[in-house]
C-alpha cells in the first residue's frame, strides 16, 4: 500500500509539473514578464476585455492600433478628462495593441490588422512615475515565430524614450488618445 501512495504522489507530482511547464509554454507565463521599471502584464490581466477608447493608425510603421483602458479612465474620459484640464486619476491604464496591416481580401481599399507587433500600455501612478508625467510606461515586443512576448529596455530608463513623444502631449495629461464618440 504504501508504494502505491508513493508512486501516485510521484505521478501527481510530475503531471503537476508537465501541466505547469505546458501552461507556461502556451502562455508563456506573460503575467511573469517585467519591464525594466517593474511593469508586468499582470498589471494589466483582463486587458483583452477592456473598453475600446479609439482606434489608431501609424503610417510611418504601417500599423493598425487599438487603444483600450481600465474602467478608471473610461470614466475618466466620460467626465471630460483631459478636455476639461484635469489630470486622469491614480489608476487609470491605456493599452495599446499594435498589427501590421494588410489590406481585406475581399476589399482592398481597407487595412485590417494582420500580425500582433506588440503590447503597451501606460499606468498612472503619481507617487511612484514622477519623473515620467506620473506614467509609467511598458512595452512588450510580440515575437509571432515562438509565440512569445519580450519586455522592451535593458534598463528602467527606456521609459524616457516613452516620455519624450509624450511631452507632445502634456497639457492633455501626456494622453495622445482621445475618447471616441459613441
Amino acid at each position: 500500500m504504501g508504494q502505491k501512495k508513493v508512486f501516485r504522489n510521484i505521478l501527481v507530482f510530475w503531471l503537476c509539473l508537465l501541466f505547469l511547464g505546458g501552461s507556461m509554454a502556451f502562455g508563456q507565463g506573460k503575467d511573469m514578464l517585467k519591464t525594466p521599471n517593474g511593469l508586468s502584464f499582470a498589471d494589466i490581466k483582463g486587458y483583452e476585455t477592456w473598453q475600446v477608447v479609439a482606434p489608431s493608425y501609424r503610417p510611418d510603421k504601417k500599423e493598425v492600433r487599438y487603444i483600450i483602458g481600465n474602467s478608471t479612465v473610461i470614466s475618466a474620459y466620460k467626465s471630460g478628462v483631459p478636455e476639461n484640464n484635469k489630470p486622469f486619476p491614480d489608476g487609470s491604464i491605456l493599452v495599446k495593441i499594435a498589427y501590421s496591416e494588410k489590406p481585406h481580401p475581399a476589399f482592398a481599399q481597407a487595412l485590417v490588422p494582420d500580425v500582433l507587433q506588440r503590447i503597451e500600455f501606460m499606468v498612472k501612478d503619481s507617487k511612484r512615475f514622477k519623473d515620467t508625467g506620473g506614467w509609467g510606461y511598458a512595452r512588450f515586443i510580440y515575437e509571432a515565430k515562438t509565440n512569445t512576448f519580450k519586455p522592451y529596455g535593458d534598463s528602467p530608463s527606456f521609459a524616457s524614450e516613452c516620455y519624450k513623444c509624450h511631452l507632445l502631449v502634456k497639457d492633455m495629461d501626456y494622453v495622445f488618445t482621445k475618447y471616441s464618440e459613441r
